[in-house]
């Protein structure tokens, strides 16, 4: 089977997935005349409010991005670095997971930052960024605990046994690993990964040698701040949950999260049926939460596609003008 079949068909799984979720959570509405009576009920102001807030934590991701990239000697233009990371959301959209190397492919041509180095100070991000996902996470369950022991309920999977064969397996390939770890590193391919994570570590070792560090915790904070309130306006927006505790939608926030582990492209069908979860853990009408849910995910996949879309073409823009540059500055015959 070649690469691009299985990427095609790895994709179809999850969108199937996605598909299905959406379709058992549809279906499982009683009053389908209500629910889009709650999708229509949300005001302008909040919905594009919260359109801009998801944009403006794109920009202050890219601009972190950055602060990361001077410690390396690299010094890539703030804008090419903004459409990098909206042009990254845009293809998890369509294609989970891929975000992360596509920004850095991006980056890459327009800036000539070499990929495994700009890929460590993504690494670098995530690790920040789970830190940030983990105070959250504190805060929501510390404050409807009840919940979400509730909510962990409906999410368990299989019988919960360990999964012996698995582990077995990968204790199998690491002491195969380390007992030809010296012949790998010779060849080929060993050397591009020992040179890929060299490259990893350099990336992750930049916040260490950052100088600017509370730029980057301020975008950092930001960033999250603008993740909660692109919701929370939503919320505030719609009369049947003006009336939500910051900790209630913070809670439904962290589940929604939650759903979007699960790879269905650009989250739908997860998403709703994580915070449809999340709100009849709270107590609340599990239709008004897909109501909600599909309010969100339209408000932020719009922005998405649409900054996205304009971010490829400026990036196109830039590497196009740089190679023609480049073909100008060679000598003619």
């Amino acid at each position: 089977m070649n690469k691009k079949l299985k990427k095609t068909l790895t994709y179809l799984l999850f969108l199937a997935i996605g598909v299905v979720l959406f379709y058992q959570v549809y279906t499982s509405v009683d009053d389908k005349e209500k629910l889009w009576e709650d999708m229509q009920s949300a005001h302008w102001i909040g919905i594009v409010a919260s359109f801009v807030m998801g944009y403006l934590a794109i920009v202050s991701r890219g601009i972190r991005w950055l602060h990361l990239l001077e410690p390396l000697g690299y010094k890539a233009k703030s804008w090419n670095s903004i459409h990098a990371v909206a042009f990254a959301y845009f293809a998890n959209t369509f294609v989970p997971r891929s975000g992360e190397l596509a920004r850095c492919a991006a980056l890459n041509q327009t800036d000539d930052i070499p990929v495994d180095e700009l890929f460590g100070t993504v690494v670098s991000e995530r690790l920040v960024d789970f830190v940030m996902l983990a105070i959250f996470m504190s805060l929501a369950v510390l404050s409807n605990l009840d919940a979400f022991i509730k909510m962990s309920e409906n999410f368990q999977l299989g019988d919960g046994g360990f999964p012996w064969p698995l582990a077995i397996a990968a204790l199998l390939f690491l002491l195969l690993f380390f007992a030809l770890r010296k012949k790998i590193a010779q060849t080929a391919f060993g050397q591009k990964v020992i040179s890929f994570f060299k490259g990893v570590l350099n990336g992750l070792k930049s916040i260490r040698k950052m100088k600017n560090k509370g730029a980057f915790i301020a975008h950092t904070i930001f960033i999250w701040v603008m993740y909660f309130f692109m919701a929370y306006v939503i919320y505030k927006s719609v009369p049947a949950t003006q009336n939500f505790s910051v900790f209630e939608c913070l809670f439904i926030m962290v589940a929604g999260g939650l759903g979007m582990i699960i790879p269905a492209p650009g989250g739908i069908g997860s998403y709703q049926f994580a915070v449809k979860l999340g709100f009849q853990a709270l107590g609340h009408d599990g239709d008004l939460g897909f109501a909600i849910a599909n309010i969100i995910w339209v408000v932020q996949t719009g922005m998405i596609v649409i900054t996205g879309g304009i971010a490829y073409i400026a990036l196109l823009a830039v590497r196009l003008k740089k190679d023609k540059l480049k073909e100008e500055s060679l000598p003619k015959p």
